[in-house]
């Protein structure tokens, strides 16, 4: 159960705990899918805070529509770790759910994963999880990142989506920055804003210099 003030903020609706979620059910229960977007893994191979955070929003909503549809895990295998940010999260994907619903559940969504290995970052996301989506015929999917990532993922996966008549749902994890604010981790949160910003930098630039070409 959620608790805190609701606030409408433009499509989303803010929770007051750094979440958002969509503005109506109806939205919600039409999606067909769900992209998580990767996360730096631990030495160990699995999803670290915010991965895990992602992986767990994207999971339970998959769980709330009766787990039917597709769970696309995007990220590759960064310098220095074992495996793809999309491999750890499937190991991990697939111990939730066997904790949820033992091996039935499992086996469910280990028919429904779907995995993109080859992007390092959140364009080439967008780019090469495209055609799998479209493989799938998949018309609406919801996007899962946390709050300082999310609207300059959905900016990116919105260029590539939209003329293809895909649509993209936002769906915030909650909890990420209020969860480095709480243990004090203030270095941390700090250089994840400073690379945030300057990635929609870049986006904003790449976009802008996509609309002068045409």
């Amino acid at each position: 159960m959620r608790s805190g003030r609701l606030e409408r903020r433009g499509k989303f609706l803010r929770n007051g705990e750094g979440g958002e979620i969509l503005l109506n059910n109806e939205d919600r229960e039409s999606l067909q899918g769900f992209i998580v977007l990767g996360a730096r893994l631990n030495q160990q191979g699995l999803p670290g805070r915010v991965g895990k955070m992602r992986l767990c929003h994207g999971l339970a909503r998959w769980q709330e529509q009766g787990a039917e549809g597709y769970v696309i895990l995007t990220g590759g295998r960064h310098p220095g770790m074992p495996v793809s940010e999309a491999q750890g999260m499937a190991v991990y994907a697939l111990r939730w759910a066997e904790e949820e619903g033992g091996a039935e559940l499992r086996d469910i969504l280990g028919q429904r994963l779907i995995l993109e290995e080859a992007s390092l970052n959140t364009a080439a996301s967008a780019r090469h999880t495209l055609p799998l989506v479209q493989t799938l015929n998949l018309s609406a999917v919801g996007l899962v990142s946390d709050a300082l990532h999310i609207h300059r993922a959905y900016y990116i996966f919105g260029r590539h989506f939209s003329p293809h008549g895909i649509s993209l749902h936002p769906l915030v994890a909650p909890g990420v920055l209020r969860s480095y604010w709480q243990q004090r981790g203030y270095l941390r949160l700090g250089k994840m804003a400073l690379r945030e910003g300057g990635a929609w930098a870049k986006a904003l630039v790449e976009g802008w210099g996509r609309r002068w070409r045409r």
